[in-house]
């Protein structure tokens, strides 16, 4: 709804302002907007029920996102935990393997000749 005042007084006059010849101010429009919208007070409370609940369901929907990353590094972490031991595991089979005497009783040492002549540097 808009609402117009009719009455102009110029602020040039300043001594017909003072003396009561019009109640505008510097800058002030000459529009006034009034909202065809009136809320109760009850109106008003529901409002801020709603919006209180739209803040809760949004603390809780990212509360709940939080707790489901939680879930997934957990789960991350075991499965690091087992890669790390199997890694452990296949350095001490390595070692194992590696080993002089596996090497030596293996059939690729067996077939190796011993060096006729070994002659050491200076």
């Amino acid at each position: 709804m808009l609402k117009q005042r009719t009455e102009f007084i110029s602020t040039r006059g300043r001594a017909r302002a003072m003396a009561g010849g019009g109640s505008w101010n510097r800058n002030q429009n000459l529009t006034v907007y009034a909202s065809s919208i009136k809320l109760g007070p009850i109106s008003h409370a529901v409002l801020i029920i709603l919006l209180i609940a739209f803040l809760g369901l949004l603390y809780l929907t990212q509360l709940t996102k939080t707790s489901t990353f939680g879930y997934e590094m957990n789960s991350i972490n075991q499965v690091r935990a087992q890669l790390a031991a199997e890694q452990d595991d296949l350095k001490i089979e390595n070692a194992r393997l590696e080993s002089l005497s596996r090497v030596q009783s293996s059939s690729v040492a067996a077939a190796m000749t011993a060096p006729v002549d070994v002659v050491h540097a200076d």
